[in-house]
């Protein structure tokens, strides 16, 4: 499933960049992100205009009756890779499932991140693609999933909005 998501900021590119690299985003995103158990930077790194971070998640969704029995907790576990190219104002990610590295096959997602001038603004457009290959439920969990993916760019663009208007 491909999807895209924009977000409006009527804040200048260098300001919201600012807040994208801040090592301190994370400490203002997570009580934003009510659907998240746990959220922690892995690694922040800087080096010849590239930004590198991991951030690790535990979701905490509510689960259908069937899924229980079929979803261990450590399931609800993936880390986020994030390569950011501060000349291009663009990003490469990936979602590595914390599972057994034969369940990797099951969820796919990777994707781009880039802010783009509008104005006097920045627009924020995120493409990806996501993929769960599990037979029946294919479709309806990767629409869940997707809806939980949303909330989190949602929390993370309010959060970039508070961060770059205190810069």
């Amino acid at each position: 499933m491909h999807f895209e998501i924009v977000h409006e900021f009527d804040i200048p590119l260098d300001a919201v960049e600012l807040a994208v690299v801040s090592p301190n985003l994370i400490d203002r995103l997570v009580p934003r992100l009510s659907n998240m158990e746990e959220v922690e930077q892995k690694s922040h790194t800087m080096s010849d205009g590239t930004f590198e971070r991991v951030w690790s998640y535990h979701a905490n969704v509510h689960l259908p009756g069937f899924a229980k029995s079929h979803l261990p907790r450590q399931m609800l576990g993936w880390d986020e890779h994030s390569i950011y190219d501060l000349k291009k104002h663009s990003a490469t990610w990936t979602i590595v499932p914390n599972v057994k590295p034969p369940w990797r096959n099951y969820f796919h997602s990777e994707g781009t991140y880039e802010l783009v001038p509008n104005g006097s603004g920045t627009r924020r457009i995120i493409k990806g693609d996501l993929a769960l290959n599990v037979p029946v439920v294919k479709k309806l969990a990767e629409r869940m999933i997707l809806a939980e993916v949303k909330k989190t760019f949602d929390a993370e663009a309010a959060t970039l909005r508070d961060m770059a208007t205190l810069i």
